[in-house]
């Protein structure tokens, strides 16, 4: 079962990543008829990467409980 949560774990670190990354993409400039295109994407971004950090919080803690 560990060995099922540090892939979790690590599966969670690379989504986060990826976020991140991509919200960095949406903060370039662009044309102004993208600009809420642009915004609205980002905020969604945000809220993924914040559930993907609660999640991955949540289960390195219990794998700190149970090690």
């Amino acid at each position: 079962m560990n060995e099922i949560k540090r892939a979790r774990i690590e599966a969670l670190k690379h989504s986060i990543e990826i976020t991140e990354q991509r919200i960095e993409e949406t903060k370039k400039t662009c044309l102004a008829r993208y600009r809420h295109i642009h915004s609205a994407e980002r905020d969604l971004l945000r809220k993924k990467l914040k559930g993907y950090q609660r999640e991955l919080k949540e289960l390195e803690d219990e794998c700190k409980t149970v090690d």
